[in-house]
């Protein structure tokens, strides 16, 4: 019997595992990896329960699997060749109210509830982007690497779900690189790159490359951390994860300005200099360099993960770095990590156009993972996501005491959902 508390990683060749990947559906485990997306979000259609279920098990058949995906990554790496468009299902509390006739309130866990509901300092829902204020039952993603065979696939699904579904919104991301090829996010920052690994041939890599060097932080996590026993289907191996979509609007040229701001008020005249006002907010440097390991980009390693924080706060800083609100690296945060498949939306910023994160995380409890990482980052006053941030801050952590400067949030919540990515048996037989 398949346990999720696995102590070693999993190793995708092992046939007790085959049915469990079979049944889950992808980009749960590991990334999809195309450079294109589309999220349609759906509401179902009020006194059509029976031609809405009947609709999702017809379209259940077009799922990507996670054993699908495993099979298309070995083929990539063999011989380059890409996989088909990636296809996920995922359904919000208001949905399952809807198709299983449950009482959201009997339900135990945060999931069960709406984002609107979520106590994590986030804005009004009255403020947030129209659709995303309206109810949500499902979200639909496809991915391809062939932006017209991704818009095909969109209309197609538009023309499945009429007379059925409503769609709400539609949202489009789109990855971009910087010149080594790295994914990055629109303040220019490699992105992506602290995941929680659970395949052996993943954690063999990294002992490869670190052969002689002492490993500080552990990249491998049990199936546990994202996975859960599918709640509406009796199969030992039918498991989903909850996942959380966030639309964050990005404020580039304010960002940008406020690097600028701080670089002449302590003295930071030349770009490398410059460079490090934003890597020490950030905590990396835009090439991906943790700013712990080095006061400047362009180590050979600059994707590290291999690293520790050494204290919460050195006591004079007023605000942590990012990538430290989000994960202290230490054993008590490791409960809160996600794996996070987010994707930048907009080509490039520039007056008029909107850009930022469509951010996706799959995790096992929001409440545990996601909602404390978002009050902790609260907590330690981080300057990207962080939410009630105070008025001013000392610019102590930049060298220059006695100076203070004004804070605004450079990221903005534009709306999201709560969804479970369920098990491709139950959506088949809803």
């Amino acid at each position: 019997m398949i346990t999720l508390n696995n102590k070693k990683p999993v190793n995708i060749y092992d046939p007790a595992y085959d049915k469990l990947f079979e049944n889950l559906q992808g980009n749960i485990l590991k990334g999809h990896g195309r450079n294109f997306t589309s999220h349609i979000f759906l509401r179902f259609e009020e006194n059509k329960k029976d031609k809405v279920k009947k609709c999702i098990a017809s379209f259940a058949n077009e799922i990507t699997s996670c054993k699908k995906q495993i099979k298309e990554n070995l083929a990539f790496k063999r011989d380059r060749t890409s996989g088909d468009t990636f296809i996920g299902f995922y359904i919000s509390a208001l949905g399952y109210s809807f198709l299983e006739n449950f009482n959201s309130s009997e339900k135990e866990t945060d999931f069960f509830g709406s984002m609107k509901d979520a106590n994590i300092s986030d804005i009004k829902p009255s403020d947030w982007e129209s659709g995303f204020r309206e109810d949500i039952h499902a979200m639909i993603l496809v991915a391809d690497d062939n932006l017209m065979l991704l818009r095909e696939k969109e209309i197609s699904i538009r023309k499945e779900m009429n007379g059925k579904c409503k769609i709400v919104k539609i949202e489009n991301g789109n990855v971009i690189r910087n010149e080594d090829g790295a994914g990055i996010e629109h303040f220019g920052y490699a992105d992506g790159i602290s995941q929680p690994l659970f395949f052996s041939d993943e954690i063999q890599e990294l002992e490869t490359k670190y052969k002689d060097v002492k490993i500080n932080y552990s990249s491998f996590f049990p199936l546990s951390q994202v996975l859960v026993e599918d709640p509406f289907l009796k199969n030992e191996e039918a498991f989903g994860s909850y996942l959380v979509f966030r639309k964050l609007e990005q404020d580039v040229d304010g960002f940008k300005a406020k690097e600028e701001k701080i670089a002449s008020i302590v003295g930071r005249k030349t770009d490398d200099e410059k460079e490090e006002i934003g890597a020490i907010i950030v905590g990396r440097f835009e090439d991906g360099t943790p700013h712990i390991l080095s006061h400047e980009e362009g180590i050979i390693d600059n994707l590290s993960n291999n690293f520790l924080h050494k204290n919460s706060s050195n006591g004079k800083c007023p605000f942590l770095n990012h990538i430290q609100a989000t994960n202290q690296r230490d054993e008590a945060s490791r409960e809160m990590i996600m794996a996070r498949r987010g994707i930048p939306y907009g080509i490039f910023p520039g007056e008029g156009r909107e850009v930022g994160l469509l951010f996706m995380s799959f995790q096992s409890d929001i409440k545990k993972q996601f909602e404390a990482t978002q009050i902790q980052a609260n907590h330690y006053k981080d300057l990207i996501i962080g939410q009630n941030l105070p008025q001013k801050m000392n610019l102590d952590c930049f060298g220059k005491k006695g100076k203070e400067i004004n804070v605004e949030n450079f990221v903005k919540l534009r709306g999201g959902e709560y969804f479970f990515a369920p098990s491709i048996p139950y959506l088949k037989n809803v």
